[in-house]
């Protein structure tokens, strides 16, 4: 029984046309992400299968497969994922008419930059932990505080934040999605140096006013409106940036020689290379079994964080793995002509390190995994777990 994906004639003639656009464009212009998300969005390849009112392409969705691969073989995947994307798709699941309106077309045609809060994917939030307070005023919310953002950019055109109304009463805090204007006065950004120029960014506010029609989603609501995931369709073949970087690895270790023999041929590399493997193959499968999890409803709620924790360590160890086979030249960036790979093992290290979540509570997704079997700090009191015996005598 056969149960892999077979492409059709008209998948393969359109893979074709999508490489050769693809190799045309992407030696300039993707210094400048910016601008290429717009080359693409012209094309209507930001969402390939919406009608071209809705800014798409209006392909089907086997032609839509093969700019997922493409795009994945290229790494350019994540211009499908960011954090536009995320809210283009917020907007259509929680958003109004107006927001639809001023919205899901140009984010599809690559017009809008945004910049969104980062915040664990939890539906229990630490207030500490999200920064921002919004208390009603009138026709909108004060907001106050500081959080860290990621995005594109110098500047965006929408600051996707997530805030908590105070309560009058001992209730819980009801955190609030609000789409803010970097324009509005009170209000402070500045990006520090880091190892990825460019992606994480610091917003200050200080009384700023927000008209409530820039609410996404309803008052309560903005923990599930803000941590909301792009679906990709399950169909395209696509591997993880933690295989493809494996790979990368993997290829350099063959073509490269030490001494007359290809470097892949020493037996310490060889067993630091099978770990690498092995681990970015176990990322795969639990991927996979996250995503039928959450499509058949049969999770408990910390399938995705599992697997991001996976994933976490993992790319800690391929990056640890990388400076132990290539040495000292998997710190060149590309600029320098003895850098392997054109420097894609100095990314590779710069994003892991960048990546590496910078909260007092050293895990977000081991702390959403403890929340959800009941024995985190965000698990309210009644619901955690029951101490035993043992634990209550001691």
């Amino acid at each position: 029984m056969d149960f892999s994906y077979h492409y059709t004639e008209g998948q393969q003639q359109f893979r074709q046309q999508v490489t050769e656009w693809l190799s045309d464009v992407t030696s300039d212009d993707l210094t400048t992400p910016e601008k290429f998300r717009k080359q693409l969005g012209e094309k209507g390849w930001l969402a390939a299968t919406d009608s071209p009112d809705m800014g798409g392409a209006g392909l089907t969705p086997d032609h839509n497969v093969v700019i997922l691969e493409e795009f994945n073989r290229l790494g350019l995947l994540f211009l499908l994922e960011d954090e536009a994307a995320t809210l283009r798709s917020a907007v259509l699941q929680w958003g109004d008419e107006n927001q639809n309106d001023d919205l899901v077309r140009p984010i599809a045609q690559g017009m809008i930059a945004v910049w969104k809060q980062v915040v664990a994917g939890s539906d229990f939030l630490d207030p500490d932990s999200v920064g921002v307070t919004a208390t009603p005023d009138g026709d909108g919310y004060i907001l106050n505080g500081h959080a860290s953002f990621s995005g594109p950019g110098d500047r965006p055109s929408r600051i996707w934040a997530i805030a908590l109304i105070e309560p009058d009463s001992d209730y819980a805090p009801a955190p609030v999605s609000l789409l803010v204007s970097p324009d509005l006065g009170g209000l402070s950004i500045s990006t520090p140096r880091n190892l990825v120029a460019g992606t994480v960014h610091n917003v200050a506010f200080d009384d700023v006013w927000v008209p409530r029609f820039d609410l996404l989603g309803a008052e309560g609501d903005g923990a599930a409106v803000i941590t909301g995931r792009i679906r990709i369709d399950p169909r395209a073949d696509l591997e993880t940036l933690l295989e493809s970087e494996t790979d990368a690895l993997l290829e350099y270790t063959r073509t490269t020689q030490s001494c007359g023999e290809p470097l892949s041929a020493e037996p310490i590399r060889q067993q630091l290379l099978v770990e690498a493997y092995i681990t970015s193959r176990v990322m795969r499968l639990l991927r996979m079994r996250s995503a039928w999890l959450r499509e058949t409803d049969q999770g408990e709620g910390h399938e995705d964080a599992q697997s991001a924790l996976w994933e976490d360590q993992a790319a800690q160890q391929l990056s640890q793995t990388t400076q132990d086979i290539v040495g000292i030249y998997a710190m060149l960036d590309a600029p320098d002509p003895r850098s392997p790979a054109s420097g894609r093992f100095d990314r590779l290290q710069r994003r892991e390190l960048s990546n590496r979540d910078p909260g007092a509570s050293g895990d977000v997704n081991a702390e959403i995994i403890a929340n959800s079997l009941g024995m985190g700090t965000g698990t309210p009191q009644g619901d955690r777990a029951p101490e035993s015996d043992d634990d209550a005598s001691s």
